[in-house]
């Protein structure tokens, strides 16, 4: 497993890793003793820079795919309780110079360490800067968990607190299978009038209302000017989301979709039953989470377990 490692100083963080078997093979550090005892220890990796911020996206783009951790501790001074904690010190905004790194290469892994202060520091917005540095990683797909360490429960002869925050490239959520079933394809089987099958019952409309439900083309509502009106959805499309009211119009009968036939659209099966009124049946079924997206994610889980 190959190893960047950004702030690296005289490289502590590179030679555990290293010790633990990985191949650090690049640094970025600005200060020369600093970078001349790193590359005493690690003789065959790269110096990418003094200046993290000139480095230029071309060539860190030189990495994506070759790296999968980025590990590294950005300038700490500025969040250190023991400095004075200025929101305007232009080290705190380094942090945005790791991710840059991060989101460039999309490594499978990235440990970021730094001071306790890290935790209680706002940035000039008001902001807490870790809820930032979360929610960057999360935009760019990684699972995020971090937690406050003391060297000394590891064999460190030292009461050294650090928050290590680690991301991963973790996918958890199923693929998607490209086959799209659209409204008529659940429905067809359903005839206009009410049988024993569960939930498949009718709704009763005026014939005012049934007049101008026979008059609407796909797509139209009842009442143009609100969104949630009864509207009669496309037959070849999937329908919209289904609520906890009974608003849709069946593709080609003049008349309300019964519970069963939003439950198919839900892709409850027709052995699932339901209880209750009308209404009530319309609202779990509205409610639920569609079982076919569900089976799928439980699926997806059950595999990264046993693979774990």
């Amino acid at each position: 497993m190959k190893v960047m490692d950004l702030f690296a100083g005289c490289g502590g963080f590179s030679y555990g890793f290293s010790k633990s078997g990985f191949e650090v093979v690049s640094f970025v550090e600005l200060w020369q003793p600093a970078i001349n005892t790193f590359l005493k220890n690690h003789p065959n990796a790269k110096h990418l820079g003094y200046d993290i911020t000139r480095i230029k996206n071309e060539d860190i783009e030189k990495y994506k795919g070759k790296i999968d951790f980025i590990i590294g501790g950005p300038p700490c001074q500025g969040f250190s309780m023991a400095g004075k904690r200025n929101p305007k010190d232009k080290r705190n905004q380094l942090y945005k110079e790791f991710l840059r790194f991060v989101k460039i290469i999309n490594p499978e892994i990235v440990v970021m360490e730094n001071v306790k202060g890290v935790l209680s520091m706002q940035d000039t917005d008001n902001e807490r800067i870790i809820n930032k540095i979360i929610n960057e990683f999360i935009k760019n797909n990684y699972f995020v968990c971090y937690k406050l360490l003391n060297s000394s429960d590891y064999g460190v002869p030292q009461n050294r607190e650090r928050v290590v925050i680690i991301a991963k490239k973790l996918d958890l959520f199923p693929k998607e299978n490209n086959t799209r079933i659209n409204v008529i394809d659940s429905l067809r089987d359903l005839p206009y009038e009410e049988n024993n099958l569960n939930g498949h019952l009718l709704f009763n409309t005026t014939k005012e209302i049934t007049e101008r439900i026979r008059n609407l083309n796909h797509g139209e509502r009842l009442a143009s000017k609100y969104n949630f009106s009864r509207q009669r959805i496309h037959p070849d499309r999937p329908s919209p989301t289904v609520s906890t009211k009974p608003l849709f119009i069946h593709p080609v009968y003049d008349r309300l979709l019964t519970p069963r036939e939003l439950a198919r659209i839900q892709s409850f099966p027709d052995s699932f039953e339901f209880t209750g009124s009308k209404t009530a049946m319309v609202k779990q079924v509205g409610n639920a989470v569609p079982p076919l997206m569900a089976e799928a994610i439980a699926t997806t889980l059950r595999r990264k377990v046993q693979c774990e």
